[in-house]
């Protein structure tokens, strides 16, 4: 589960967080957050007419596009703040998330004879 977790991360930041996009380029934040709000509107309006024409949702308009991907973005970004701020922070809950991969290795686990689950 854990690994999941760590791979949306990655996903995330990879694609959302313009200090690992190749956004990270451009230098002034401005711009950066311009760039951003662009791409949002456009593939928010992009998925409208992929569902509007080959799905048929026919009352599906680019405004509610963009309504149900703020819906859905705005609440990941909240919770990707509060890990960034966790790290950052040196939170106890995040320290003893990231210490239990040390104290549970799956390597070490002596299993009984022909048991491997």
């Amino acid at each position: 589960m854990k690994e999941i977790i760590n791979w949306i991360i990655f996903s995330w930041r990879s694609v959302m967080d313009n200090r690992y996009n190749p956004l990270r380029h451009i230098l002034d934040p401005s711009i950066q957050a311009y760039f951003t709000l662009v791409l949002f509107i456009m593939w928010s309006a992009y998925f409208a007419i992929v569902a509007w024409t080959y799905i048929g949702w026919e009352s599906y308009s680019i405004v509610w596009s963009i309504w149900i991907h703020m819906g859905v973005v705005i609440p990941i970004m909240i919770t990707n703040q509060i890990f960034r701020d966790a790290e950052r922070n040196g939170a106890k809950w995040y320290k003893d998330w990231h210490r239990s991969d040390e104290i549970f290795d799956k390597s070490k686990i002596k299993y009984r004879d022909g048991d491997n689950t």
